[in-house]
């Protein structure tokens, strides 16, 4: 393979890899870890009044850790 070949493979290579990374500079700071969704739906049941605010969920990342317990929630509603 010529030299300008292997440089036109590794130019495109290059290009091709680069888009594949997410290009946000966070300058070192973390993203806030996952809420457990368990944990959060169980605080705003305790929260709940009349004039209780509605909770932000607005660029918050929820993980349901109870996807194999179906019994999440039977201490909430019964």
């Amino acid at each position: 393979m010529s030299a300008i070949a292997k440089i036109t493979a590794l130019g495109a290579a290059t290009l091709l890899l680069g888009g594949c990374f997410n290009g946000s500079n966070n300058n070192g700071s973390q993203p806030d870890p996952a809420v457990d969704f368990t944990a959060f739906v169980k605080t705003q049941f305790d929260r709940t009044s009349a004039t209780a605010a509605p909770a932000s969920v607005n660029n918050v990342d929820l993980s349901f850790n109870d996807q194999n317990n179906p019994q999440a929630f039977d201490d909430l509603l019964q």
